[in-house]
């Protein structure tokens, strides 16, 4: 691994615990609109991976007003059901004082990350931000990533990716980006470690991690 020039993370599961939002809001929109709601054992495999692609393929023909209905849930209950993972406010402060642009890769579209945004301030912190609006392709295609680091002025090899699924996983290894997997999400080490270039516990561990590979570039 090489020291990196940027850092760019996925957003739910990755900068913010919003898990238990998404899965309520798959449920009621499901349950509205099909026979019953989906189990979060459905739901939870998704997560990071566009949600108006999602929707449709789970119901051909009525995407559309799943996702309206996903998204009217969403906002009304943003607020209550949303929370900053502890450690990552220090981790972005940290990194940002070391000199490093910052990037948020999301599959959401800009206008469902807005309220998220809003409320951490993370707009302020980032370099460069990509959402489902940017791109015609999604994660896990490599697309979205390559975007964000174009967008830097870097090459992708100069960047990593920090996600918690493993379509974040594979979409960093794709863009050729060190993949960097975020263990407390909601997706198991089992499933990300053997995709992950790197695994971490606790948002610190990233800058252990940093530290390490520029002592280990710095020796002759």
């Amino acid at each position: 691994m090489t020291p990196p020039l940027a850092v760019l993370f996925d957003l739910d599961g990755t900068l913010i615990d919003s898990i238990e939002l998404i899965v309520r809001s798959f449920e009621h929109a499901t349950g509205a609109h099909l026979r019953a709601p989906l189990g979060r054992d459905v739901i939870l495999p998704t997560i990071g991976l566009s949600l108006v692609d999602t929707l449709e393929r789970m119901a051909p023909g009525q995407g559309a007003d799943l996702l309206r209905t996903y998204r009217a849930f969403m906002h009304a209950h943003h607020d209550t059901l949303i929370a900053e993972y502890a450690g990552v406010a220090p981790l972005l402060a940290a990194l940002r004082a070391r000199g490093l642009p910052l990037g948020i890769v999301t599959s959401k579209a800009l206008s469902s990350a807005a309220p998220s945004f809003a409320r951490f301030g993370l707009p302020e912190q980032m370099a460069v931000i990509v959402a489902y609006d940017d791109t015609t392709r999604h994660k896990p295609h490599p697309d979205p990533l390559l975007l964000a680091a174009a967008r830097l002025g870097l090459p992708p090899a100069a960047c990593w990716y920090v996600g918690d699924s493993p379509h974040d996983m594979e979409a960093a290894r794709k863009a050729g980006m060190t993949a960097v997997a975020a263990g407390w999400g909601p997706f198991p080490r089992a499933e990300l470690a053997p995709l992950a270039d790197a695994f971490l516990n606790a948002p610190a561990d990233l800058l252990d991690m940093i530290e390490q590979t520029n002592h280990e570039k710095e020796r002759p």
